[in-house]
């Protein structure tokens, strides 16, 4: 992420955190709670030490538009069939991330959240894993495929740090906390 875009992302967390005080204060004024009262509606509490769902919530609408190249494989598995009479059935397996079987993987920026798909395979619309492994930096932390290989963590921590800190302290804090493909 560049540098600007750092300090974008901080402003957006802090005008949050911001807002979200306003509205706690403005909750405990009589003449608000009695318009809640009387039309029956309740106030939001939002919390605004939660950075965790602050961050969560500005992500989902905030544009990187360059990266680290830091990416958490979320998915590996393989393809396979089974025979039945007249009829052919297809299904993926999921398989450890590290497995020698997996066909094909997923990878997942942590900055940008943009997914790539690599196969074992050569094919015109997607790498090799082997040359995506080798070309980027890429994070197992959990070794599985269930719930992205705790790819919502990884990411959470390195913003998190990158907030408080700097990309360079947060690129360092996740290659060394979590493990490497």
């Amino acid at each position: 992420m560049k540098s600007y875009e750092l300090t974008k992302l901080r402003k957006l967390v802090t005008k949050e955190i911001e807002r979200r005080e306003r509205i706690k204060e403005l909750l405990e004024l009589d003449l608000i709670k009695e318009y809640l009262k009387i039309t029956n509606s309740k106030g939001e509490e939002l919390d605004s030490t939660n950075i965790s769902e602050i961050l969560k919530q500005i992500l989902a609408s905030f544009s990187i538009t360059e990266t680290n190249g830091l990416y958490v494989c979320t998915r590996a598995y393989y393809s396979d069939w089974n025979v039945c009479y007249e009829e052919t059935n297809y299904y993926t397996k999921n398989v450890s991330i590290n497995s020698p079987i997996a066909e094909s993987k997923i990878y997942k920026d942590i900055e940008s959240g943009k997914c790539i798909y690599a196969s074992k395979e050569s094919d015109k619309r997607s790498p090799l894993i082997t040359t995506f492994e080798k070309e980027n930096m890429i994070l197992n932390p959990y070794n599985t495929s269930d719930n992205e290989n705790g790819y919502e963590e990884v990411r959470y921590d390195y913003f998190a740090k990158a907030l408080e800190e700097g990309q360079a302290k947060a690129k360092k804090l996740i290659l060394t906390k979590y493990p490497k493909l």
